[in-house]
């Protein structure tokens, strides 16, 4: 029985990447695959979609493209003759695509929100000073009113003064000419009945 050929877009499914994911590992690494072309499409062997999921695990971990070609190279070499390999891989199943974890697009998404929390710190500190330093300015205006409102209570307490006084010369004002002067020299009304 004849291995199955797969395509790029049966490659990124079976593995979970996007197809553009799946034809940039093949043309990095493309002596670690075998293919035949009809037309301009490439067919792979199965075995293509181990090869992508090692090529991902490996560029997860920060090795240099020539260091995972090289690490592949070496897994092949220890890998036991296909055949075994091929009764495998037709009586497995297929992992679903929610199962297969692309470590990159999680490392660039850790990496995203990385940058977000620590733009979302320097804005939340960058609040804070300014929270701060309004917190500042009203304290001092509140004092400058408080001051403000010390000194008109005394002018107003002035004011009452003058005008208390300014009663007192009025009520003088209006009394009878005659009491008037008894006041002023100290006598009583000796006025009697």
């Amino acid at each position: 029985m004849s291995e199955k050929e797969l395509k790029i877009g049966d490659i990124a499914h079976l593995t979970g990447l996007s197809e553009q994911d799946v034809r940039e590992l093949v043309q990095t690494y493309d002596s670690l695959f075998s293919y035949r072309t009809i037309g301009r499409v490439k067919l792979f062997p199965e075995k293509a979609v181990r090869i992508v999921r090692e090529l991902v695990d490996l560029s997860g971990r920060g090795l240099t493209a020539e260091e995972v070609e090289s690490e592949v190279r070496s897994v092949k070499k220890q890998a036991p003759p296909e055949e075994p390999a091929k009764e495998v891989a037709r009586t497995a199943a297929p992992l679903p695509v929610e199962a297969v974890i692309d470590l990159r697009v999680i490392q660039e998404t850790i990496a995203r929100q990385e940058r977000r929390i620590a733009h979302l710190a320097e804005e939340l500190e960058r609040e804070r000073h300014l929270r701060e330093e309004e917190a500042v300015r009203f304290r001092q205006a509140l004092d400058r009113l408080q001051g403000r409102l010390d000194r008109q209570q005394e002018q107003l307490a002035v004011v009452a003064e003058w005008v208390d006084y300014f009663d007192r010369q009025m009520d003088e004002v209006a009394l009878p000419a005659l009491e008037r002067v008894r006041r002023t020299f100290g006598k009583g009304t000796g006025r009697s009945g």
